[in-house]
């Protein structure tokens, strides 16, 4: 089981990245700002993941960076049940 929770980003189509692999697959991806600072460093990451010269969890966290900054990472609404919990958790407040 991988370090870190799976996360969905939308580029041409949705994709699930769960994997250091997925995340490489994605970079080669067209993303609508390919020269940005923090995509190129992303691929720098992920590339030393893969040579084991650094952690999943920062080669992850880099490529999370990336996609967030440039608008690809998309956030589910909660679920139901978050939602009521949510509900109880203000009516206890």
């Amino acid at each position: 089981m991988p370090a870190f929770i799976p996360i969905t980003i939308y580029l041409d189509r949705s994709m699930l990245v769960a994997s250091i692999p997925d995340a490489a697959e994605a970079l080669r991806l067209p993303w609508p700002f390919m020269d940005k600072p923090s995509r190129l460093e992303a691929i720098r990451m992920i590339e030393e993941c893969l040579a084991g010269h650094c952690t999943q969890q920062a080669a992850f966290e880099a490529f999370k960076a990336a996609a967030s900054e440039q608008g690809l990472l998309k956030r589910k609404p909660p679920s139901v049940g978050l939602r009521q919990f949510d509900g109880v958790a203000e009516d206890l407040m």
